[in-house]
C-alpha cells in the first residue's frame, strides 16, 4: 500500500502518493480513468519502482476526460507520454532541473483512444498534427481560466518529433504558466 502524506499549499491540500511498487503494483487504479502504471517513470530498469504523485494531477486529468467527453470526444483515459521522472531520468533527457515531473506534479498527455501510440484527430481536419495538440491545449486553458479553478497550473503544446507525435504538457503547480515546445 503507498505511503501518504498530506501538505498544505497553492491554496489546497495535497496528498502525496510516495511508494515503492511491484509488477503487482501497476494496475491499481487511482482515479475512475487511471492507473498507477500510467504515472511510472521510463526509466530503464527492473522493479521496484518509485513514485511520486501529488492527487491534484490525476484529479485534473479526470477533469480533461470530462471536458473531452462533453466536447464530443468521447475517451477512457489519456495517453500519459511521461509522468513522474526521477531526477537522474530528468536530467538524462536534458529538461530542466526543477521540472514538475520530479515532483510529480507533470503529465505530458494525448489523447489516444484509438491505442494506435499517437494522438486522435481532435480537431476533426482529418489530420494529425500539432494543431490538435493545440486544441487540447486550448481545452485545458479554458479550464484553468474558469472562475475558481481546481489545480491551476502549467500549460504547454509541443508538435511532433521523429521520437513522437504531438502533445500537452500539463501540471498542477498551482499558478498558471503557459509556453510553446
Amino acid at each position: 500500500m503507498p505511503e501518504a502524506s498530506v501538505y498544505a499549499g497553492y491554496g489546497f491540500m495535497m496528498l502525496v502518493i510516495t511508494t515503492e511498487f511491484w509488477l503487482r503494483d501497476l494496475r491499481t487504479k487511482l482515479s475512475a480513468h487511471f492507473e498507477l502504471r500510467q504515472f511510472l517513470c521510463k526509466q530503464p530498469g527492473g522493479f521496484p519502482k518509485y513514485v511520486v504523485l501529488q492527487e491534484a494531477l490525476p484529479l485534473k486529468l479526470e477533469s480533461v476526460v470530462e471536458a473531452l467527453d462533453r466536447a464530443g470526444h468521447d475517451v477512457d483515459t489519456l495517453e500519459i507520454m511521461s509522468g513522474y521522472r526521477t531526477p537522474f531520468y530528468n536530467e538524462g533527457l536534458g529538461n530542466v532541473h526543477d521540472s514538475q515531473h520530479t515532483a510529480g506534479t507533470a503529465a505530458d498527455i494525448f489523447v489516444d483512444d484509438k491505442i494506435d501510440g499517437r494522438m486522435d484527430d481532435l480537431d476533426r481536419d482529418g489530420l494529425v498534427t500539432r494543431d490538435d495538440a493545440i486544441w487540447l491545449f486550448k481545452l485545458v486553458d479554458r479550464m484553468d481560466h474558469m472562475p475558481a479553478p481546481l489545480f491551476p497550473g502549467g500549460l504547454g503544446d509541443y508538435g511532433a518529433t521523429g521520437a513522437h507525435g504531438p502533445f500537452v504538457h500539463v501540471d498542477v503547480r498551482g499558478r498558471l504558466a503557459r509556453w510553446r515546445g
